[in-house]
């Protein structure tokens, strides 16, 4: 799967989740320090996603979890070498939820 198809996935999760809760891209936009154009260009695909601002996405859409804008079919099986995160003082909850995010990439061995 190519880094856009990817991104098409992760955006049209976003893009369905807002339409679900009948919000405009410009509230949620303004919620997330992103411009409405920025936020149309992360649902189609076109532009890539910060961690930090999938995390304020999933806040604004009330996503429970980061990992529900990943499809599950990215999950890979079995453990991982450890990840290690610049960020030293991030919560517990967060820390785990971006762990997982990121073992379920696609690529990752």
């Amino acid at each position: 799967m190519s880094d856009l198809e990817i991104y098409r996935l992760i955006g049209s999760r976003i893009a369905a989740r807002r339409k679900d809760l009948r919000l405009k891209q410009v509230e949620v936009a303004a919620q997330i320090g992103l411009t409405r154009a920025s936020l149309a260009n992360i649902e189609k695909g076109r532009q890539k996603i910060m961690m930090h601002q999938i995390y304020r996405i999933a806040e604004a859409l009330r996503i429970e979890s980061i990992l529900d804008l990943v499809p599950p079919r990215f999950s890979t099986s079995g453990p991982d070498e450890p990840i290690v995160f610049v960020e030293g003082d991030m919560r517990e909850d967060l820390r785990v939820q971006a762990e997982q995010f990121v073992r379920r990439a696609p690529g990752r061995r």
